[in-house]
């Protein structure tokens, strides 16, 4: 089976290590916490903060590349490619990448910021606010990234059809508010399920024999 036919999994990868970044790393103060609060927690956990960090950093490539090998499904033939829904679709999990970043850095820097050389408490609160909302960054991102999957699917047979529909209620819900971070954690899951029914779909297509 050509390493191709895998590329559907990397999905699944960036859930899992996603999901595992966030229990280790654990709760955060509430972003209206003291600045002593926020400067003690992160001494005691910073071993914590570190880890969850590495799994964060693993995850980001796995995004992109699932959204490549969704964005590459051949259409039926003589139907409308819609390049630019593929378009909307990388450029969403390209953004969801970049606040994982967001996460990375200022979860870097608290935890730095928790040892003697800290920064000023003050800082750290600030930093401990940003962290705490970046959630709120995430939903337009993974919103725009589903609504560009629905475009992407929307149309092709029934298998992939029903995904292309899921993805577009998820894709509003994301961005209505007080749904949003309930739709976020659906669209964790049909990240998975997108995975393995395109990893399927890859195993199942017949390899082309070399010409003679």
């Amino acid at each position: 089976m050509r390493v191709r036919a895998f590329l559907p999994l990397s999905g699944i990868a960036f859930v899992v290590l996603t999901v595992i970044g966030l229990a280790v790393s654990g709760s955060s103060p509430s972003p209206d916490a003291p600045a002593d609060e926020v400067v003690s927690f992160y001494r005691d956990n910073e071993n914590r903060a570190r880890t969850g960090i590495w799994f964060f950093a693993f995850a980001m490539p796995f995004l992109p590349l699932f959204a490549s090998s969704l964005a590459g499904l051949q259409r039926p033939e003589g139907q409308d490619s819609r390049v630019v829904w593929r378009r909307l679709l990388l450029a969403g999990a390209a953004i969801m990448s970049a606040m994982l970043g967001v996460v990375i850095t200022t979860q870097l820097a608290l935890a730095d910021s928790g040892t003697e050389s800290q920064i000023a408490p003050e800082v750290m609160q600030a930093l401990n606010v940003i962290a705490s909302y970046v959630v709120y960054a995430l939903l337009p991102a993974t919103g725009t990234m589903m609504l560009g999957a629905a475009g992407s699917l929307l149309g092709r047979e029934r298998v992939h059809g029903w995904l292309g529909w899921a993805a577009l209620v998820l894709g509003i819900c994301l961005f209505v508010p007080f749904i949003g971070v309930l739709a976020l954690i659906l669209s964790l899951v049909w990240i998975i399920v997108a995975s393995v029914t395109l990893f399927r779909a890859r195993a199942a297509e017949p390899t082309l024999a070399p010409a003679a």
